[in-house]
């Protein structure tokens, strides 16, 4: 629910009294309205931290919804009517049906090798080739999340280094697929599984987790790659065009680089 115009009503009185003109007045003050956020999964930590924040520079109460930027593309796409739209990549924002021109880059994050904290494979996987050793049960993010897309790009790059000798494929390597960033990390410190590949940035606020950032590259070519985070707005309301500010400011990219673990963007 975006800012209410609230039109007072006239009520006659019963006895005779001046009647006090009326008018419209709009309020948009965090009490009667709200701003709706979709967003990639592995941005909740950072936004979640940062609600009051974005409530102090809308002006509104904040909500989101989070998922994999794919899922949420879809069901904006269905006639989910958010009204800001957090995405890794900007592929979801062209399935929504939105504009990508009107999607602004805020910061970037590298794919990492993660692993439970102070298990074996946290000692052992610290390379794509590890991965190859059957022993370890490895997770992707399914195809259709920005982060399995990812994997997939680095895991065909490595093939290409490494040589052909090596099958990287997903469906030799991965033992299972989760639907989004969040429900990959909860695999591995539950320990249902002992590597996956996602977001570096993951590892930023949590303790119980190890993450070996892949390089870029490896022998003169190219290995590693990044994904880059895009906000783009639905709603052209005024409290909206504020956090659109807000959110495309150094300061907001500083602070999800600093504590956050996402990286700057390259200029």
């Amino acid at each position: 629910m975006h800012a209410v115009k609230v039109k007072r009503v006239c009520v006659a009185a019963v006895v005779a009294l001046s009647l006090t003109a009326c008018g419209e007045s709009s309020t948009d003050s965090a009490d009667d309205c709200s701003v709706e956020i979709f967003a990639a999964s592995s941005l909740s930590s950072a936004l979640t931290a940062m609600t009051d924040e974005l409530r102090t520079e809308s002006g509104c109460d904040i909500t989101y919804k989070f998922g994999s930027s794919g899922s949420l593309a879809a069901t904006i796409e269905a006639g989910a009517t958010p009204d800001l739209f957090l995405s890794s990549g900007t592929t979801s924002v062209a399935a929504s049906g939105l504009d990508v021109k009107t999607s602004r880059a805020i910061v970037e994050s590298s794919l990492a090798i993660i692993t439970s904290k102070g298990s074996v494979a946290s000692r052992e996987v610290i390379a794509v080739d590890d991965l190859l050793e059957k022993k370890w049960k490895l997770g992707l993010c399914a195809t259709t999340a920005p982060c399995g897309e990812l994997a997939d790009e680095v895991l065909t790059n490595a093939g290409d280094v490494l040589g052909n000798t090596f099958d990287f494929g997903r469906n030799a390597l991965a033992d299972t697929e989760a639907i989004n960033a969040s429900d990959l990390l909860t695999k591995v410190e539950m320990g249902e599984l002992d590597v996956v590949l996602s977001y570096a940035s993951s590892c930023a606020d949590n303790s119980d987790l190890t993450c070996t950032v892949i390089p870029a590259e490896l022998d003169g070519r190219r290995l590693g790659e990044k994904s880059t985070y895009f906000v783009t707005p639905i709603n052209g309301s005024s409290q909206v065009t504020r956090l659109l500010t807000f959110m495309t400011s150094a300061k907001f990219s500083e602070r999800l680089v600093t504590d956050f673990g996402f990286e700057a963007l390259v200029k």
